[in-house]
């Protein structure tokens, strides 16, 4: 008999449990753009990362990762005055598909669903800046001017200390180009099932993981950043939108992440950061997680929200796992492990243990300043929502007032009604189908399935009526292949000798 979901509330591994989420585990690399001094060919980075990880799972340190966020700095990128610059880029990135290919193969099963990117301030491109800039003359009248219209927000002004002259930016259209050869990387990656908008105020990707119990948004954070502009910044639309979305009932008891590039705290003479309120923002949509990147060392910071309320986001950031790395640092990456149920974590930076930049060794090192060898932190749930008059609670404790007593037939027509909007409700229809014994409805309602228990129940219907070609299709849907959930694995392996 198939394990139910009651079952697994009674034995205290429900909720969000269920999907999962206690078994997150999040491989965070950045800052890919190889170090032209020291570059790191493909093979030897992919063969490293695999021959860690077995390591680490071997004895028991660390799951294996079942999310891969890759937080920016696609490539190096070229100078704007290059020969062949566009080819150059193009070049780097091809190179960087062919690793992420390999590596989503090699890691998440090919599944790219499960590999989050977005750009960095290396992926801007610099020559596609300089075509939408022209030199502005500073007349001796317009100098007070000039200079208030360079410091203002969105300013189309630029200043090179380098070639000590002003710049404009004359067509907004081939400046928003800048980001074009990322967007048709991006595009290639993932097949053309997700794209990277040109226009400014779209760029953000939703990532939503039902089994796992998280849902993650991709952010660039390199909204007007240019080879002049180095500040980081998430334009304001991309926030709202987002927040927009996760509204949506569905996204109700998801743990949000957010992912972007900048980190949000920097030197007193450095200005390539994004501003930090950026952060409180993030806290006021839900977000309890950041992942980040840009400063080339692994750091960990408990952000409080200030302005109204105790919610707080934890930011963890990556070092760079191809570049040159900082002072004192060497190039590494983290593994993130996240338990919603219990709202802890725990971060482990691998780093490069040996000296050969073409041939890495990675191991365990303490997050500096400390000397824990694992960062364990908790962080906050996601947020309550707010009751309203159309809000489903009444109808909610009805149905569990009914699956508590056995009446397991009109509990279901009540959850039946609910399952769209609320988690639970969907979680309980599975279960009231189950011990009905009615697997048509589970065949109805429940294909595709959304999360493990409900892939493993509709297995299990899908046999019992007889739909042998819908079943063996569904092993080799990536909910089933890809999991490396106990309970699926036995289902798994039990219903292919079934249908071979």
């Amino acid at each position: 008999m198939p394990l139910l979901l009651s079952d697994a509330i009674v034995n205290g591994v429900g909720d969000n449990a269920t999907f999962g989420a206690e078994a997150v585990s999040v491989l965070h690399i950045s800052d890919l753009h190889r170090d032209p001094s020291h570059p790191l060919r493909n093979a030897p980075l992919l063969d490293s990362l695999e021959t860690d990880r077995e390591r680490y799972v071997e004895n028991g340190a660390i799951r294996p990762p079942n999310i891969v966020v890759v937080s920016g700095d696609i490539i190096h990128g070229v100078a704007a005055d290059v020969p062949d610059a566009d080819a150059k880029i193009n070049a780097q990135y091809a190179e960087a598909l062919e690793f992420l290919n390999s590596l989503a193969q090699r890691f998440v099963a090919g599944n790219k669903d499960r590999v989050l990117i977005v750009p960095g301030n290396h992926d801007v491109s610099a020559p596609q800046c300089s075509r939408s800039l022209r030199s502005v003359p500073i007349a001796e009248g317009r100098k007070k001017e000039l200079a208030s219209q360079l410091f203002s927000a969105n300013s189309p002004l630029r200043w090179s200390w380098a070639a000590f002259s002003l710049f404009e930016i004359i067509d907004e259209d081939a400046y928003n180009m800048r980001l074009s050869s990322f967007c048709e990387f991006y595009g290639q990656f993932y097949d053309g099932a997700r794209t990277f908008d040109l226009d400014p105020a779209r760029q953000y990707d939703v990532f939503d993981f039902p089994e796992l119990g998280v849902v993650l948004v991709a952010f660039n954070s390199c909204f007007r950043n240019d080879i002049f502009n180095k500040q980081g910044t998430i334009h304001p639309d991309c926030i709202a939108d987002a927040a927009t979305s996760l509204r949506n009932p569905r996204y109700r008891r998801r743990l949000r992440m957010a992912v972007w590039h900048h980190n949000t705290v920097g030197l007193p003479m450095q200005f390539d950061y994004m501003d930090p309120d950026v952060l409180q923002n993030l806290i006021d949509r839900g977000f309890s997680l950041g992942l980040h990147g840009h400063q080339h060392k692994p750091q960990f910071i408990d952000q409080r929200f200030q302005h109204d309320g105790d919610r707080s986001i934890t930011v963890i950031s990556a070092g760079t796992v191809c570049g040159d790395a900082a002072y004192r640092y060497g190039r590494s990456y983290n593994v993130v492990e996240l338990d919603a149920r219990s709202r802890s974590g725990r971060l482990h930076l691998r780093e490069m243990l040996n000296d050969n930049l073409e041939l890495p060794i990675w191991g365990q090192r303490p997050l500096p300043p400390g000397t824990d060898r694992v960062r364990k932190f908790s962080f906050d749930p996601p947020p309550t929502p707010l009751v309203s008059p159309s809000d489903q609670t009444p109808a909610l404790v009805e149905g569990i007032d009914l699956y508590e007593k056995q009446d397991y037939a009109a509990a279901a027509d009540i959850f039946a009604r609910l399952a769209d909007q609320e988690d639970l409700a969907r979680r309980l229809l599975l279960d009231s189908y189950q011990r009905l014994g009615n697997s048509s409805e589970i065949l109805t309602r429940f294909d595709p399935p959304q999360s493990t228990a409900e892939a493993i129940c509709l297995m299990d219907a899908l046999w019992e009526r007889g739909n042998v070609e819908r079943l063996k299709a569904l092993l080799d849907e990536r909910i089933v292949a890809d999991s490396i959930d106990p309970s699926m694995i036995e289902m798994r392996a039990k219903y292919a000798n079934r249908t071979t």
